[in-house]
C-alpha cells in the first residue's frame, strides 16, 4: 500500500491548521463538585449567577484560540440545552436558559468556530425511569427530522439529539464523540447512522475521537507521540494499533493493513488538574512555561491541541484560568508566531509541511552555520502539518540548512526558527494510557 499517496479532507485539513481549540466543560459536576456525576443529580443544582459565554469567547480569542467545543451532555446526561426529547436539561434548572444557544451565537459574532461534546454514555438514560440506555429495545424504522434509520430507542434518541443540536445551534465545526463510559448496561451505539446524520446535516463538521475524522490521541497529558503520523494502518475496518500504542502507523504496521487513512491525532488536556471546575483547584492552573511545554509537544508534534477550560460557579472562565490564556496567548504570538531573522540566538526550530500533498518525511536533520561552520544541531522523524523541535541549548546562527534523510516522497518542508526564553528542554511530562475520561 502506498502511504505517500494518502490525502487529507478538505474538513481535515482546515481543521489541522486552527491548532488550538478549546474545551468547555460545564454543568451540574460544576456545583456538585464532580468529575463524573451520578445521572440521578437534581437539575436545580445547575445555577450560575453570572453566565456570560462572550466572557468566555473573548478570551479564547485573544489566546489565539479558533475554535471551542462545549459538553452539550456529559455522562450524567443532563443537557445545556432544552431538548425537548427528555426532561433532564436547563427548563428543569435553577437557570433556564439555554447555554448551548449563547455559546453558539457568542462563537458566531466574534467569528470563533462551535463544537459540542455529546456523551455517547448516557447515566441518566440507565437509570432514570423508563431510561432507553441498555433497555434492550429492538431497532425499528424512525424518522429523525427528515431522514429515516432503523435503530433502537436510545440511539433513535440519541440520533434525535444530534439532530437538535446541528439544526439548531450551527454551523456546528467539530462533534466530539467520547469514548469514556461510566454505564454498567450493554448498550451498542448505532455509529455508522450518526456518522451519516452529522455529513447529512454539517457536512463540514469533524468527527472527533470516536469519529472517522480525527483520533485521540491516547494520553490526557497533552503530548502527542515523538513521530506523530496522520496516515494511520487499519485491516477489517479497524485500527491496527491501540490508540494509546506507542506507535499507530509505523512501517510494520502498514505492512499488515488492507486500508490507510489520514487519521491525524487531536491531545486532549485540561488548565487544571481536573475537568470540570472546582474551587479547590484555583492554585493548581497550569503554569506558563507548562502550557508552552504542551503546546510544543502537542501542536508542535503534528497534532492539534484541546485544552479545556472549565467556568466557575458563576459561569465564567476564574479569574487564574483568564490570567494564564492571556499569558499563553500572548507567549504563542511573541515566540512561536514571529520567525526569527538569521543570524539570531534560536532554540526551537519549525518545520511544516504542506498536508494537502500528504505526510511524507520520515526522518530529518537540522544543520546551523555557527563561526562560519556547519554544525548539526538537531534531528527527528515525522513532520506533518508542524513540527517544533527544541534545541538541547541556544544557538547563535548564521543560517540555516534542511537535510531530509528519509521521506515517502518528494515534499516541500519549510524551516523557520524562533526563541523562547522560558524553554526547559529538562521538562518532561509522565504518560497517562487511559482511557478518555474527560
Amino acid at each position: 500500500m502506498d502511504a505517500s499517496a494518502v490525502r487529507p479532507s478538505a474538513r481535515q485539513v482546515a481543521w489541522q491548521r486552527q491548532e488550538l481549540t478549546a474545551f468547555v466543560h460545564f454543568g451540574p459536576n460544576t456545583f456538585t463538585d464532580l468529575e463524573w456525576g451520578t445521572g440521578l443529580d437534581d437539575p436545580a443544582a445547575f445555577d450560575p449567577s453570572a453566565l456570560d459565554c462572550s466572557q468566555w469567547v473573548s478570551t479564547l480569542v485573544s489566546a489565539g484560540f479558533k475554535s471551542v467545543i462545549l459538553t452539550a451532555k456529559h455522562h450524567d446526561g443532563f443537557c445545556l440545552w432544552p431538548s425537548k426529547f427528555l426532561p433532564h436539561t436547563v427548563s428543569a434548572s435553577s437557570y433556564r436558559g439555554d447555554v448551548v444557544g449563547e455559546l453558539s451565537a457568542a462563537c458566531a459574532a466574534a467569528g470563533l468556530g462551535f463544537g459540542v461534546y455529546l456523551s455517547p454514555a448516557d447515566l441518566y438514560q440507565e437509570k432514570a425511569p423508563g431510561g432507553y440506555y441498555g433497555n434492550g429495545s429492538p431497532a425499528v424504522p424512525s424518522r429523525i427530522g427528515e431522514f429515516e434509520y432503523v435503530v433502537d430507542d436510545y440511539n433513535r434518541f440519541y440520533l434525535n439529539q444530534l439532530h437538535e443540536l446541528l439544526t439548531s445551534y450551527g454551523p456546528i465545526s467539530e462533534v466530539w464523540l467520547d469514548g469514556a463510559n461510566p454505564t454498567h448496561s450493554t448498550q451498542s451505539y448505532a455509529y455508522d447512522r450518526w456518522f451519516d446524520l452529522i455529513r447529512r446535516l454539517a457536512p463540514d463538521a469533524t468527527i472527533a475521537v470516536g469519529g472517522p475524522d480525527v483520533r485521540w490521541v491516547g494520553n490526557e497529558d497533552g503530548f502527542a507521540r515523538e513521530a506523530e503520523w496522520s496516515v494511520v494502518p487499519f485491516r477489517d475496518g479497524r485500527m491496527l494499533a491501540e490508540q494509546t500504542a506507542p506507535d499507530v502507523a509505523g512501517p510494520e504496521l502498514i505492512a499488515q493493513a488492507d486500508e490507510l487513512r489520514w487519521y491525524p491525532a487531536e491531545v486532549d488536556v485540561s488548565i487544571r488538574p481536573g475537568w470540570f471546575y472546582h474551587a479547590a483547584e484555583d492554585d493548581a492552573v497550569k503554569s506558563l512555561p507548562e502550557l508552552l511545554d504542551i503546546y510544543r509537544r502537542s501542536v508542535g508534534r503534528n497534532a492539534v491541541l484541546l485544552l479545556n477550560i472549565p467556568p466557575d460557579r458563576r459561569g465564567l472562565f476564574a479569574d487564574p484560568d483568564v490570567a494564564r490564556l492571556q499569558e499563553f496567548g500572548a507567549a504563542v504570538r511573541d515566540y512561536y508566531d514571529t520567525d526569527l531573522v538569521l543570524p539570531a540566538t534560536i532554540n526551537v526550530l519549525d518545520l511544516r509541511e504542506d498536508i494537502e500533498q500528504g505526510q511524507q518525511v520520515e526522518s530529518f536533520a537540522v544543520d546551523a552555520l555557527v563561526e562560519g561552520s556547519w554544525q548539526e544541531i538537531a534531528t527527528g522523524t515525522t513532520v506533518g502539518h508542524r513540527r517544533l523541535l527544541p534545541l538541547d541549548h541556544p544557538v547563535t546562527a548564521d543560517d540555516l540548512r534542511l537535510r531530509i534523510l528519509s521521506t515517502r516522497a518528494e515534499t516541500a518542508v519549510s524551516l523557520t526558527a524562533h526563541f523562547d526564553p522560558l524553554l526547559n528542554p529538562g521538562a518532561n511530562c509522565s504518560s497517562n494510557t487511559s482511557p478518555p475520561r474527560s
